[in-house]
């Protein structure tokens, strides 16, 4: 299978989780999967299995700590040029578990600050240990290779580098040893590593070799000489044109919705918006600042069609009956008293007074406010297909099982064809998602103008 060397090293390696699981106090592999639950969930300890032995012929990229214990053939030692990290011996304050406490000393009054003899005794002394444990790294990088040590990095002046053999002959002790105040001078593998060079031990078994810049510059100008082809010879400047002035063939697709509502599409169909009306969402506030805007025409829509949610059409209402579902409304603090006072009850009575809505009463099923969400074609998108949902005002099922759709409208208008040449696109889509969601025709399909008073049949 592929990976199956990893696929294999994993299987040991759970069948070893498993075994040290079990010397603990828990058992049993309820509480073991909720182990490897916890430690998947908690990103720790969960590393896939390594599948790659010591003897592998890989190039492995590690740091000295991790190379502890192995050895390999070839080993670089990179940056050898890299200073130690002193940064520790420069904070405010110093802390040795044998010196003890050094802090900086602060005088407010001459608003200065320098260290103390204790901060300074600290800093010696943590120099001292700190070039100790790098030597002692040092000495774990340069024992990893069995066969050849390759060792790098980069000075600005080489000139300057040789000044350190004549610090060598000065420091250098009778027995050849190096003094340990020239150690402490030097805070880099590199030099650490020339100084032993210019004592003499290490000639024969080491070679130096020097790479100036302008060499590698030398190179790449060669290569960059070696790359030069003629444009006018080399490069078809036709199929050049013909990429950048590509256009893409379906660009109506850029801006198309993956999912839209009625009210959009009345938009599009339309091509302009009333400056009381907006598509899609509105914009939801706060009721203490809803108070203080003004009353507009299509909040008063959206307060008549809360009554119309609100009414029970197998039930006659008198006008004290249709205040106090109004007066029910504010005690519940769905509107305010300032909306509550803007909703016109003649027309609410109007509306109770057809004949649409005595055939309600007597109507086997009414539905209100019924959401849909439908994959479908559109002739404004050419034809491409989207999700559209909305919300239908009414349905219902009359005794001769007649199936009628009714949309309440708020608009002011002056005649019924307005509202028919802007909603029926809209109607037509409530129409469609029925048919799909009951599976069967819509027999009627009606829209009913609060400010006509009138029922319009589409």
């Amino acid at each position: 299978m592929p990976n199956g060397a990893l696929r294999q090293a994993n299987l040991k390696m759970l069948f070893e989780r498993a075994k040290e699981y079990e010397k603990t106090s828990f058992s049993g592999l309820f509480n073991f999967i909720r182990l490897i639950e916890r430690l998947k969930s908690g990103s720790s300890d969960m590393s896939a299995a390594k599948v790659i032995g010591e003897a592998e012929n890989v190039v492995r990229i590690m740091s000295i700590h991790k190379s502890k214990g192995l050895e390999f053939p070839v080993v670089f030692l990179c940056q050898a040029n890299k200073k130690i990290n002193l940064q520790d011996l420069k904070t405010n304050i110093l802390l040795h578990k044998e010196v003890g406490f050094g802090p900086q000393y602060i005088d407010y009054e001459r608003k200065i600050q320098y260290p103390t003899a204790a901060k300074q005794a600290i800093k010696i002394v943590g120099k001292i240990e700190s070039i100790a444990e790098e030597m002692r790294i040092l000495y774990v990088a340069l024992t990893r290779a069995k066969e050849k040590l390759i060792v790098t990095g980069t000075v600005k002046n080489l000139k300057k580098e040789e000044n350190k053999k004549e610090m060598v002959d000065v420091y250098q002790t009778e027995n050849g040893k190096l003094n340990p105040i020239l150690l402490k001078k030097y805070t880099s593998y590199w030099e650490w590593i020339q100084l032993v060079i210019f004592c003499g031990k290490l000639q024969e078994e080491l070679e130096i070799e020097v790479h100036k810049k302008n060499e590698f510059e030398t190179e790449q100008i060669m290569e960059k000489e070696e790359r030069k082809f003629s444009f006018e010879e080399q490069v078809d400047f036709h199929k050049i044109k013909q990429i950048f002035e590509w256009e893409y063939p379906d660009r109506v697709l850029i801006d198309l919705p993956v999912k839209t509502t009625v009210s959009q599409i009345k938009e599009w169909k339309n091509k302009e918006r009333d400056s009381e009306e907006m598509a899609g969402l509105q914009e939801i506030k706060a009721r203490f600042a809803e108070s203080k805007q003004k009353m507009t025409s299509a909040r008063r829509g959206t307060l008549m069609h809360l009554v119309f949610q609100r009414l029970n059409f197998r039930k006659s209402y008198t006008r004290k009956e249709l205040q106090d579902l109004i007066e029910h409304l504010v005690f519940q603090k769905i509107i305010g008293e300032e909306e509550a006072s803007s909703i016109n009850i003649g027309k609410i009575e109007c509306f109770l007074k057809t004949e649409i809505c005595k055939r309600m009463k007597m109507a086997k099923q009414i539905e209100k406010e019924k959401a849909f969400c439908m994959v479908t074609q559109l002739e404004e998108l050419e034809g491409q297909e989207v999700a559209i949902q909305g919300i239908m005002d009414l349905y219902f099922i009359d005794q001769n099982d007649h199936l009628v759709l009714l949309d309440y409208k708020t608009d002011v208008v002056e005649e019924e064809s307005d509202l028919k040449n802007k909603y029926f696109r809209q109607l037509m889509i409530y129409k469609k998602a029925l048919e799909i969601s009951l599976n069967r025709k819509v027999d009627e399909v009606y829209i009913y103008s609060t400010c006509l008073n009138q029922l319009i049949y589409l």
